[in-house]
């Protein structure tokens, strides 16, 4: 029998921590491990949203829903959610010395929050039915999270304006996103300065090994999860552990995601194959100079670019 549970409108603040690159780490590691790691993934995010007073609404593939405001509405429920996010990257780098401890790979997450309005109630049918929240604010937190770099939060105009004097902010990106006939704004944040000061912790990108390189790299761009078929190639001019900088005949947004493949014939064993995501695109000439930073870490394609900065470096 189906559950009495009215439906009801609300404002509440949606919370998506999503794994990056997580789908292509599980090619190359053994199930039994990968199960290992998403437990330890989402135990970790379920403690720190149940420590703020949130609801977990669902786990999804390598993604943790969490809302704020339902099914009771409190004053705070933005400031908790930001702080929330906040412990969840912190709580990511406790979990990673754990796994490197382990000897196991590093997992990053990106995290979006979105306020607005939604109906929160208990929907399904009599066979089946779940509690939870549907809404604008649940389908643009969806889309947020897949523009977030590893280790970054970001945040809807709605949930930067509410926020106010409660947060620092960074970057701020506008991106169209599917679904949404005019470009949306995204905020990345800093730090929330309620109930006491507390700084996202930073993924330091460029203080590694880089070495100047001039070959080229097959590239396609990806939407939701999905590799699309157009291939178009770009020359790589500099290369280290985390990221390079390519000349691409196209211009890409940022945080937009790609896979890129580099032939073996470029002093690499085998086919490499690397998921990376934007950082900033500027013309150059006829083409566009595109920093990448790559999403996909501890993969086999990930062990070979850097094996292969290190032999330049050193002849290791």
């Amino acid at each position: 029998m189906r559950k009495s549970h009215p439906v009801v409108g609300t404002q509440a603040t949606i919370l998506i921590a999503d794994l990056r690159g997580f789908s292509a780490l599980m090619d190359s590691v053994p199930p039994t491990l990968m199960v290992n790691l998403l437990d330890r993934f989402f135990g970790l995010m379920a403690r720190i949203v149940d420590r703020h007073g949130g609801l977990v609404d669902k786990f999804m593939g390598d993604a943790v829903m969490a809302v704020f405001g339902v099914p009771t509405r409190r004053p705070d429920d933005l400031v908790r959610a930001l702080n929330c996010a906040v412990e969840m990257q912190l709580g990511m780098i406790d979990l990673n010395r754990q796994s490197e401890a382990r000897g196991e790979p590093r997992l990053y997450a990106g995290i979006a929050l979105s306020t607005g309005d939604v109906m929160a109630g208990c929907f399904g049918s009599d066979v089946y039915n779940e509690y939870t929240v549907i809404g604008n604010p649940v389908n643009l937190a969806s889309r947020i999270e897949g523009y977030a770099l590893r280790g970054q939060i970001l945040l809807s105009e709605a949930s930067f304006r509410a926020a106010g004097n409660a947060i620092q902010v960074g970057s701020v990106n506008e991106v169209q996103v599917k679904g949404r006939s005019k470009p949306v704004m995204l905020y990345e944040l800093k730090a929330v300065k309620e109930p006491r000061l507390l700084r996202v912790p930073t993924i330091e990108i460029r203080k590694t090994p880089r070495i100047l390189v001039d070959f080229p790299a097959v590239f396609q761009r990806v939407e939701d999860k999905r590799i699309l078929p157009e291939r178009f190639v770009g020359q790589i001019h500099d290369m280290g552990y985390f990221g390079l900088c390519v000349d691409l005949p196209v211009a890409l947004p940022p945080y937009s995601e790609v896979l890129m493949s580099l032939a073996p014939e470029f002093g690499l064993d085998a086919q490499v194959e690397v998921y990376a995501r934007v950082l900033r695109s500027q013309s150059n000439r006829d083409q566009f100079r595109t920093n990448l930073q790559f999403t996909t870490i501890d993969t086999p394609g990930h062990r070979r670019i850097k094996q292969y900065v290190d032999h330049i470096l050193w002849g290791s």
